[in-house]
């Protein structure tokens, strides 16, 4: 028989090299120390957030138990004798396969330790996936290139340089795709908004306000105040101006205009309207409502009621209250908000005699 048609496609001798008890023992400690780790937060944790924790230790828990199955049967296979060529071919596959499972278990550990670090970091408020997800790509593609060069001796510098036209091509082609993918990863780096923040986006005559629910590889998705979803691509995010009004330090400064007529007891006016501030429970005491007196004329004044919140998301309800309060007291006191008044004067004009038409000689 021909030694060719019996020797395997794959290389047995690196895939032997390859396939070892200690890298096996490093990626199942590392499993191990991110389980353990896991124990001592997880109760600090929100109920989704645990759930999503659970579901990656499962998933990565049947992993375990096939790549090491894979592991266990590739290192009985080894012991036979060479003698047996079909058991060789079969334990060359088999080690090939389980070194593509101990790749993906390793993958899968680093996953759950960045998510890990991640929720230390953001125990209060969400944070997108997208980072999770580039990492994660980024290390099955280093792992990839790694195992093409080490067990196919594959040469990447030839590979990359015969494809510098498709790569041109399908950057073309990409163009909207890959330009949303970088500013994605800039805005994250940037952290001009986070998930839960409420933004508005101004984008030369488009604008948009509401709250952060997703940040994806394309797009921003906004929840807005009608409880629509908004999705937005990531150039547009990130050549907008974006306000952000969920400061984390500060409250967000909110203010109400009212108009009465010229000569309406200033003071009297102002405590009504601070006192209408305060019957609603979600503006803040400190710092305290105040009215400050923003332009006169001959008709009317104009009190500008100031008050801090903590929530943007609810600030059409504050307004809602602290405009019914204000009403009814204003009412109850005999006061009522000045109308617009526009005078007309007519004047007289005399008519014009018709232009004169000269006469023929």
């Amino acid at each position: 028989m021909n030694p060719k048609q019996t020797q395997p496609w794959l290389p047995s001798e690196r895939i032997e090299n390859l396939v070892q008890l200690e890298p096996a023992l490093i990626i199942l400690v590392l499993a191990i120390g991110a389980w353990i780790a896991s124990r001592f937060f997880i109760h600090r944790l929100s109920i989704e957030r645990q759930r999503n924790l659970r579901g990656l230790f499962s998933n990565l828990s049947y992993h375990l138990v096939f790549g090491g199955s894979l592991f266990l049967i590739y290192s009985g296979l080894s012991r036979v004798p060479r003698e047996f060529a079909a058991v060789e071919r079969l334990a060359t596959y088999i080690g090939f396969a389980t070194i593509l499972s101990g790749a993906v278990v390793f993958v899968k550990v680093c996953r759950i330790l960045v998510f890990q670090y991640l929720f230390l970091r953001h125990m209060r408020v969400a944070f997108p996936v997208l980072l999770v997800n580039l990492f994660t790509l980024l290390l099955s593609l280093l792992l990839g290139t790694w195992l093409g060069a080490e067990v196919f001796n594959l040469k990447l510098t030839p590979i990359l340089a015969t494809s510098a036209i498709f790569s041109l091509v399908l950057g073309l082609a990409l163009q909207d795709t890959l330009g949303n993918l970088f500013a994605g990863v800039a805005l994250q780096f940037d952290k001009p908004y986070e998930i839960g923040d409420w933004i508005e986006i101004s984008n030369g005559t488009l604008k948009w306000v509401g709250q952060v629910h997703e940040i994806s590889w394309r797009a921003t998705v906004l929840i807005s105040m009608t409880e629509e979803a908004i999705t937005i691509p990531n150039r547009l995010m990130s050549q907008g101006e974006i306000s952000n009004f969920s400061t984390r330090y500060r409250s967000i400064i909110r203010s109400l205009l009212f108009r009465l007529p010229f000569g309406a007891p200033i003071e009297e006016v102002k405590a009504i309207l601070i006192a209408a501030a305060q019957q609603s429970p979600e503006v803040r005491t400190r710092p305290s409502p105040r009215v400050i007196i923003t332009e006169t004329n001959e008709s009317w004044i104009g009190f500008k009621l100031v008050f801090n919140i903590d929530d943007y998301g609810i600030h059409p309800r504050i307004f809602d209250q602290i405009y019914s309060h204000a009403l009814s007291k204003l009412e109850a006191n005999g006061f009522h908000l000045a109308s617009h008044r526009v005078q007309v004067s007519q004047n007289e004009i005399s008519p014009k005699e018709p232009p004169s038409v000269p006469k023929s000689v």
